[in-house]
């Protein structure tokens, strides 16, 4: 679910939530997950906690480790999500069950992410580990809603991030996804624009 190479930020263990690109989530009465012996209120849940509709479709599921992705009907294991095991999760779900998006939060970052119906959208993550860190934006191209989500490519459109290593940078791509525009702002506060060609070549650089 989200390519984790796209920044210095994604490069420190992205938290990834988004259902498609790791190919998850199910779909209004109340599934509880299994309540403890040592639970005085009813309402709190062990490990998880879903809201059904009343056809028994997930709409929300709430856990406490990285939950499996409900998609095109097809529920998928947990491991083929990005992202830390351990985390608190929220996932939200169409009326259909699909993952749409949803919350991640862990001790080394937090992400909240929209979905496209057959992949990731729109991303906004913070990452950081001992004192180095940051935070991005990352959209990705829509590509056809109708492929298949083992096929589906959702191509990086544009990425904005603040990273205690790489500085502050806007990315605008083309529907390929290759890197057209850099604008970036150095640590040292040296400013730089580049335009690149469809290989990655500099064209022009102020």
């Amino acid at each position: 679910m989200g390519d984790e190479s796209r920044s210095g930020l994604t490069n420190r263990r992205a938290v990834i939530v988004g259902s498609a690109a790791a190919v998850a989530g199910v779909g209004v009465g109340v599934g509880v997950g299994r309540l403890t012996e040592a639970d005085e209120d009813p309402s709190t849940a062990e490990s998880s906690f879903t809201v059904v509709d009343r056809r028994g479709t997930q709409r929300f599921l709430l856990a406490t480790k990285k939950p499996p992705i409900i998609l095109g009907g097809k529920t998928y294991p947990a491991q083929t999500r990005g992202g830390p095991d351990e985390c608190s999760a929220l996932v939200f779900n169409d009326e259909n069950g699909d993952e749409k998006g949803g919350i991640v939060a862990a001790s080394d970052g937090a992400l909240v992410a929209l979905d496209y119906p057959n992949g990731d959208a729109i991303h906004l993550q913070t990452s950081w580990q001992d004192k180095a860190g940051g935070a991005a934006l990352v959209i990705t191209h829509i590509g056809d809603p109708t492929t298949p989500i083992e096929e589906a490519k959702h191509p990086l459109a544009v990425q904005l991030s603040a990273d205690t290593e790489e500085g502050t940078a806007l990315t605008l791509c083309d529907p390929q996804g290759r890197p057209r525009i850099k604008l970036r702002v150095a640590m040292d506060g040296t400013p730089s624009i580049a335009i690149l060609d469809e290989h990655g070549g500099v064209v022009r650089e102020l």
